[in-house]
C-alpha cells in the first residue's frame, strides 16, 4: 500500500532508513530505478532486497533494523547483539549481527548476518521492546552457550545474572525450556551458587580458595541483619558453640557512595556490640594471599568453638 509522504518518511525514521525492495515497490519503483540508485552511489545493498537510502556510514542501528527486514518475517536480535543491548557485552561494531528466527523459517543467512534457529521462539522474546530481542535470562544463556569452556560458561552465567539481576529459579526454569546442548552442567552449577547467596567472583574465590581449600566450615551467605533500621545483608556468618564470626567481601564498588559506606561503618558497630568478630577482606586478601586469610579465619573461628583440623593446600607452601 502506497504511503503518503508524511508516512513514508516517518517508515524511514523509524527503520533508520533500511527499507525492503517490498517497500520500495509499493512506494512505486521499479527494479530498474532501484538499480539506478545503487549504481549512482546514492543508495546501498544491505543485505539481499534491503537497502540504505544513503551513501554515509551505516548506524548500529540501521545495522540491527537490516539484519532483521532481511528475515522477511518474525525475527529477534539475539546473542552478542542483544547482549549489546542489555549491555551484557562492549559494543563492537565489527561483529556480525545475531538473528533468531523460529525453527523451520525459510529465513537465509546473508553477509555480516548469524542466524539462529529456535523452537523456543514464542517464549524467548523481551515484550514491548523496540528493537524485538530476546529477554534478559534467555540472552544470557545465548553468551553461556557460547563460552569457550564449562568454567568460562559457569562464571559467565553467575556474573550476568548477579549484574542483571535475574533470580536463580528463573535461570533454571529458562534452561529447561532450552535445554542447551552445550554447558548444561555448566549452568546448573551457576544456578547453585546463586542459591548458596554468592553474588560475585570475590565470594566465589573465598569460598574456594579460602575454605573449601583449607578445609574452613562453610559459612552462612547472605544472612539478613537490620542496621538502624536498614535491612543489609552479611556476605558469610559462621555460628560457633562460642559465638559469631562475620567475614566481609568487600568489592571495588562496595563504598561507592557515603550511605554506604557510613551503613557498613553501623553494621560494623552492630557486630562488636553483639559480641560477634566481624572481618573485612578485599580481592588480594582472597586471591594473592588465600593461604594468609584463610590462617586468619581459622584464628578467629578457634576462639569462639570451632575444632576441626586445618587443611594445607598445595599453595601454602
Amino acid at each position: 500500500m502506497y504511503l503518503e509522504p508524511d508516512a513514508w518518511q516517518a517508515l524511514r525514521r523509524e527503520q533508520h532508513d533500511v527499507v525492503t525492495v517490498e517497500q520500495l515497490y509499493r512506494q512505486g519503483f521499479t527494479d530498474r530505478g532501484i538499480e539506478a540508485q545503487l549504481r549512482a552511489g546514492r543508495w546501498q545493498g544491505l543485505h539481499r532486497g534491503v537497502y540504505v537510502l544513503h551513501n554515509g556510514p551505516v548506524s548500529p542501528e540501521a545495522r540491527r533494523t537490516g539484519a532483521l527486514l532481511a528475515c522477511r518475517g518474525a525475527a529477534m536480535l539475539s546473542h552478542e547483539t542483544a547482549g549489546e543491548l542489555w549491555g551484557m557485552v562492549p559494543v563492537d561494531p565489527t561483529r556480525p549481527i545475531h538473528v533468531t528466527v523460529p525453527y523451520g523459517s525459510s529465513a537465509m543467512r546473508s553477509d555480516g548476518l548469524h542466524l539462529h534457529r529456535s523452537r523456543a521462539f514464542a517464549h524467548i522474546g523481551a515484550e514491548g521492546l523496540l528493537p524485538p530481542r530476546t529477554n534478559r535470562v534467555h540472552t544470557i544463556l545465548d553468551l553461556v552457550t557460547n563460552a569457550a569452556g564449562p568454567e568460562e560458561a559457569t562464571r559467565l552465567a553467575h556474573e550476568l545474572a548477579v549484574a542483571h539481576r535475574v533470580h536463580p529459579t528463573t535461570l533454571e526454569r529458562a534452561a529447561e525450556l532450552r535445554r542447551p546442548v552445550r554447558h548444561r552442567r555448566a549452568i546448573a552449577d551457576a544456578v547453585s551458587l546463586l542459591r548458596d547467596g554468592i553474588d560475585s567472583m570475590l565470594e566465589l574465590r573465598y569460598r574456594d580458595d579460602v575454605e573449601r581449600a583449607h578445609g574452613l566450615p562453610v559459612g552462612v551467605r547472605q544472612e539478613p541483619v537490620m542496621v538502624d533500621g536498614i535491612r543489609r545483608f552479611e556476605d558469610v556468618v559462621y555460628d560457633m558453640p562460642r559465638g559469631r564470626a562475620i567475614v566481609r567481601l568487600d568489592g571495588h564498588d562496595s563504598h561507592a557512595d557515603k550511605l554506604t559506606a557510613f551503613t557498613d561503618r553501623r553494621r560494623t558497630v552492630a557486630a562488636i556490640m553483639s559480641d560477634a568478630a566481624a572481618v573485612p577482606y578485599g580481592w588480594h586478601e582472597v586471591t594473592t594471599t588465600a593461604c594468609r586469610t584463610a590462617r586468619e579465619v581459622e584464628w578467629i573461628l578457634r576462639r569462639i568453638g570451632w575444632t576441626d583440623p586445618f587443611r594445607r593446600c598445595p599453595r601454602c607452601a
